[in-house]
């Protein structure tokens, strides 16, 4: 198609199921839509849900950033003027622009927000990071007032949004006992999340809708996890990233299906018993220490680590323990490791039973190689395994080429002491290359042999290995 011209077609969808697509693309591609046609534009001049954003409006030509704004803020006045002439109503307001302190940008932001009010908008969005700004009290006073989404505002007064069904506070000032109001005039949110918000520990109240739920870098109270299952009958959802507060917690819930955890240098004890968990996934930069009292049949853990410096033995049986805990789920384990030289570790991991995982991703240098997975298969039996190397492209390639042709070698020489090091034993029975086929969307496999040279593509390509035990 070329640019500028709008394509007619005889067959013309409604203009309520345009505006509905137009809902899934940001204001920049919503605007692209235009070009499709005559009804494609129309929907998009009296769209129910404005989207503003500031960076669409950048130009390489740019001086600074007054001509970037000035541009901007001409586009949402005359947008503005045409559906007050039009009378028109919104569902939404999305509006992100640079953090600016300066009184007329603030003026109008308040202005913007107040018409939308006016114009019944129920779900607002508003990534402003200016704490000098105010959030206009009438937003949280409208009793239409559905979803909210604040970002580095400064938000207070009273609370009548008792409707309110989803609410996001993003590293926003809280004025007073905001955040507590909020809490207790709203009992049906169904998504509350909250980052860096909070001054103090938080404490939730029984919210029976509750589905999800996220905690990021807030202070939480330990006896705000006690007895998840009566006071959030519904929640589904659980994250909690970076959250300090507690030392030890037990989270029970009957109808938790994901659990997303974050933790950093911090070791904690977290429990949980939560029979309907389905998915369960980790990310930090220690091992953490995790128990799971009743799980289901089938669900799935995906766990990542990195790891600054050589690991020693008590890393690996920290892993070792961790693996077993989560032996029942089908495990992906994700490893970086940070270092330039490896430890000599042989003989100082105690003989363990080695938990299965379904896949292992693991970053690292030719130089740490095969130590590091002599001390990984100490610990595990890996089924699958996607090694790589920091420097991607074509050095994943090579490393991966690497790491086949030292495995082949074990499988060939399990006798010879300088390939044992590689697997920890002699019992790895067989390695092969598993290329992705997208044509039929599976992984075929293909023997390796000493002559094997890995050049596809790193995203399609894994080491499968069996093993005697």
């Amino acid at each position: 198609m070329e640019k500028g011209k709008r394509v007619e077609t005889e067959f013309q969808l409604p203009e309520a199921i345009i505006q509905h697509i137009q809902t899934f693309l940001c204001g920049k591609e919503a605007a692209q839509t235009t070009l499709l046609s005559k009804s494609w534009y129309a929907a998009w001049l009296t769209r129910p849900n404005l989207d503003f954003d500031q960076k669409a409006f950048a130009r390489k030509s740019d001086n600074g950033t007054q001509s970037c704004a000035n541009r901007f803020w001409e586009f949402v006045k005359k947008t503005l003027e045409r559906y007050e002439i039009l009378n028109l109503q919104i569902d939404s307001l999305r509006l992100r622009i640079r953090g600016s302190s300066k009184q007329y940008i603030c003026s109008n932001v308040n202005e913007l927000i107040m018409k939308a009010l006016k114009m019944g908008a129920s779900d607002f969005k508003i990534d402003y990071r200016n704490w000098a700004f105010a959030l206009p009290h009438e937003v949280l006073e409208s009793e239409n007032l559905e979803r909210l989404s604040v970002s580095g505002c400064k938000i207070g007064g009273k609370v009548r949004c008792s409707r309110l069904k989803s609410l996001t506070l993003d590293n926003v000032h809280a004025v007073g006992n905001i955040i507590r109001d909020i809490i207790s005039s709203c009992a049906f949110i169904e998504n509350l999340s909250f980052t860096g918000s909070v001054v103090g520990p938080i404490f939730l109240h029984e919210f029976c809708k509750l589905k999800r739920l996220s905690l990021n870098r807030v202070n939480v109270h330990p006896s705000y996890f006690n007895d998840f299952s009566s006071r959030f009958p519904c929640l589904k959802d659980l994250a909690i990233h970076h959250c300090c507060g507690f030392k030890a917690i037990r989270i029970s819930s009957h109808s938790l299906e994901c659990i997303n955890f974050t933790e950093d240098m911090v070791q904690r004890r977290v429990m949980f018993d939560v029979p309907n968990i389905r998915k369960f996934i980790f990310s930090g930069s220690s091992i953490p220490s995790l128990s799971f009292e009743t799980t289901t049949s089938i669900w799935e853990s995906h766990i990542s680590i990195k790891r600054q410096g050589p690991p020693g033995p008590r890393w690996f049986l920290d892993l070792n323990k961790l693996l077993k805990e989560l032996s029942p789920s089908k495990v992906c384990l994700s490893l970086k490791i940070l270092a330039q030289r490896s430890l000599d570790n042989k003989g100082k991991i105690p003989s363990l039973s080695k938990p299965k995982v379904n896949h292992l991703t693991i970053y690292g240098l030719y130089s740490v190689c095969p130590a590091l997975f002599y001390d990984l298969f100490q610990c595990c039996r890996p089924i699958s395994i996607s090694p790589k190397s920091y420097n991607g492209g074509k050095k994943n390639n090579d490393y991966m080429e690497f790491v086949c042709k030292r495995m082949m070698l074990q499988v060939s020489l399990h006798s010879c002491i300088a390939y044992q090091r590689l697997s920890g034993e002699s019992d790895l029975q067989e390695v092969s290359v598993l290329f992705y086929d997208k044509s039929v969307s599976a992984w075929r496999p293909q023997l390796l042999d000493t002559s094997t040279s890995v050049e596809a593509d790193e995203h399609i390509i894994r080491l499968r290995l069996r093993w005697k035990h």
